[in-house]
């Protein structure tokens, strides 16, 4: 009787511990970016696995659908070249894997063309959206937004929040396209109604820094009566009167400002409306 011989390959093989599976199962690849920002080039990387997930040898082929929103190269180079989805096919040894691509090419990034914060005040959402050609919304591409200075205004979770009196730059951006929001984060000093009767005056003590001045009021009746504003202290400029003033002052030491309803001799006007006072940032 004849035996058969076995050698030490062949019994390692019966025990399932010296070869290795060599039938193709599936095609594994690196996933791609998604969405896919940008119109440069991109790698697709692809190899043929067995069960195990053990790789194989063999070359991958890649194939685009010709609708014009990829291209791909033999190689598996891939760009995309307009917003929109596509299918790639891998295929080899038999084998077929499909790959989506999601090409998402912003134009511009949507977002506040300024921005002024108060100090002491909540975070407050600021909306960036990337658009696509025509100005048409992308959507599920985020954006993402950075302060120039974090110790004025700091971003997170897509809100803003005032740190300190200053002016910063906020830049939301996909990839190399970007809007930058300048941003003034100001501090509530005054603001209140106010009501002067003719004659009559109001005094704030404003401590050392820049500050804005904003006022309006109107007069009981049809006279085109207004308020002035004097600085006692600051060498900024008095304001002659007016029903509305927008004013700038730099204080370098306590300082009174006052806001006077001008004596009209016979029947003055009153004047109400508000008066606003900032701590603002410096030019």
């Amino acid at each position: 009787m004849l035996r058969k011989a076995w050698g030490p390959l062949a019994v390692l093989c019966a025990l399932g511990l010296g070869c290795s599976d060599r039938t193709p199962a599936k095609i594994a690849f690196d996933e791609l970016p998604s969405p896919v920002v940008h119109r440069r080039l991109l790698q697709l990387n692809a190899w043929v696995v067995n069960k195990k997930g053990e790789r194989l040898g063999g070359s991958v082929a890649y194939a685009a659908p010709p609708a014009g929103v990829v291209e791909v190269s033999s190689t598996g180079t891939l760009q995309c070249l307009t917003t929109g989805d596509a299918t790639l096919t891998l295929t080899s040894a038999g084998l077929s894997q499909p790959v989506t691509v999601k090409c998402r090419i912003p134009t511009e990034i949507s977002a506040p063309r300024e921005l002024e914060l108060i100090l002491g005040a909540g975070p407050v959402a600021l909306h960036p959206r990337a658009l696509g050609e025509g100005g048409s919304p992308l959507e599920g591409v985020p954006v993402e937004v950075t302060s120039s200075d974090p110790s004025v205004v700091s971003v997170s979770a897509g809100k803003a929040s005032p740190v300190a009196v200053g002016k910063a730059r906020l830049r939301a951006a996909v990839d190399e396209i970007a809007a930058v929001i300048p941003v003034n984060v100001v501090e509530k000093i005054v603001s209140q109604p106010l009501s002067l009767r003719n004659g009559a005056k109001r005094d704030w003590t404003l401590q050392p820094g820049y500050y804005r001045v904003a006022i309006e009021v109107k007069a009981d009746f049809q006279r085109k009566q207004g308020v002035t504003i004097t600085w006692g202290g600051a060498a900024c400029d008095n304001q002659p009167e007016k029903q509305s003033h927008l004013a700038y002052c730099r204080v370098d030491q306590a300082t009174t400002m006052t806001v006077a309803n001008p004596a009209v001799l016979g029947l003055g006007a009153t004047v109400t409306g508000s008066v606003k006072v900032d701590r603002f940032p410096a030019p």
